[in-house]
């Protein structure tokens, strides 16, 4: 599974986005604000939260003493590979479900992602290279530029390489929605087809065999991950589900049967595909753990279905004001979100695995020490995430802007 891989909820997430209109655009293109999506809030944290859990996993088999134990914890990190999926799925929504038949400046909307996403992305992946990589200056300058344009500073960032992909092609892909929003059930066929028969050619030909020993195979195979056009299936479908959000709720509520069948049997054939590759293929244990193969798409599909169904019977049951229970909480954490996806790889590594995850007794279960290593990881993470989101200009570097800010600039201003 290349170990890194994870999420955002980019500096943007689509909560904000969904109230609040970009705001380096003039009043003219400015959009009208509609309804949030209360869904979001739980899915984009519980994401988070399992992105942490999927790298928690990669890096502590030294716990498992046993080949079962090692084949069960693999199960288990194989089970949490939809992450990335669902990440496309959150940003291809939250971007259509806010742009979508409204004025739009393309000068504007980059301008603000480069301030919100851009800006952090660069800091953090500087921040990483120091860390990960201390080189004298030059050196160091020279890698600092090569990561930000591949992602290599550190294994969760080029989450964010495809989501600036997907801004670069928005004031084009905008226009292209307008003329198959009609034809959604084409749409998203034609796509899945493409994208299935993509993985398959992928899983069987490029990853391994004679075309992944050559040089070309390896850059393919080192870079493939932070392609666009590799999870296109995943931008379509929440682009429709944005689309057609009152239809989609309907169904999902109206059959929840459906929607609870599905996912057990995807996950069914889904580990019983695992196993047998593991027991009966003996193939090796990166390849079965690879991200990009053809069971990950329709397992990522239910997992999507399944986080949507849940979130929304818990979103339709509201208080006198309109807020579902406990929406405050899920607010919270879904904000800090994206500061825990940028940072959670620093404690994990440098904090948890090398200072604290040797203290525990070897007599534990591997189990109780992998979760511990996960809480331990996940509450640095949010603390910190959540401090960041309340300190002005630090605000940034989780990509957020601190109500505060702009009274803090205008002051230091105005005394000079």
């Amino acid at each position: 599974m290349s170990v890194g891989r994870e999420i955002q909820e980019h500096s943007e997430e689509s909560r904000q986005e969904e109230q609040n209109a970009p705001v380096l655009q003039d009043k003219a293109d400015k959009p009208a604000s509609r309804p949030h999506v209360y869904e979001l809030d739980p899915m984009r944290a519980v994401t988070a939260l399992c992105v942490v859990a999927v790298h928690v996993l990669a890096f502590t088999y030294f716990f498992e003493h046993s080949s079962s134990g090692t084949l069960l914890q693999g199960a288990v990190l194989t089970a949490l590979h939809f992450t990335r999926q669902v990440f496309m799925f959150f940003t291809a929504f939250a971007l259509i479900y806010v742009y979508y038949g409204k004025p739009f400046s393309a000068q504007g909307f980059w301008l603000k992602r480069s301030i919100g996403v851009l800006l952090p992305y660069c800091l953090w992946s500087i921040i990483y290279t120091w860390v990960n990589t201390p080189k004298p200056f030059w050196p160091f300058v020279e890698t600092c530029i090569f990561n930000i344009v591949t992602g290599n500073a550190s294994y969760q960032l080029y989450y964010i390489l495809l989501s600036l992909q997907f801004y670069l092609i928005l004031p084009f892909f905008l226009p292209f929605l307008q003329r198959i929003a009609h034809h959604p059930w084409i749409t998203l066929s034609i796509s899945l087809l493409l994208q299935l028969l993509f993985l398959y050619v992928d899983f069987h030909f490029v990853q391994i065999g004679p075309f992944a020993a050559t040089p070309l195979g390896a850059i393919i195979n080192s870079y493939q991950d932070r392609f666009l056009l590799t999870y296109q299936f995943f931008f379509f479908l929440g682009a429709f589900a944005a689309l057609y959000l009152s239809q989609a709720r309907a169904f999902l509520l109206r059959y929840s049967w459906l929607v609870v069948s599905f996912f057990l049997l995807i996950l069914g054939v889904f580990w019983g595909h695992y196993f047998q590759q593991n027991l009966i293929y003996h193939e090796n244990n990166n390849y079965t753990l690879s991200v990009l193969q053809p069971a990950i798409l329709f397992y990522s599909i239910s997992i999507i279905t399944l986080f949507s169904w849940l979130a929304g019977l818990w979103a339709r049951r509201t208080d006198k004001a309109g807020h579902p229970k406990g929406y405050r909480f899920w607010q919270t954490l879904s904000n800090a979100s994206f500061g825990v996806y940028l940072v959670h790889a620093l404690f994990l590594n440098r904090v948890v695995i090398t200072h604290i995850a040797p203290l525990m007794p070897s007599a534990w279960p591997a189990a109780l020490s992998v979760f511990l290593v996960w809480a331990l990881t996940v509450s640095m993470s949010v603390i910190v995430s959540l401090l960041f989101l309340r300190i002005p200009i630090i605000s940034r570097l989780v990509g957020r802007v601190h109500p505060g800010e702009r009274k803090l600039i205008s002051y230091v201003w105005h005394t000079r």
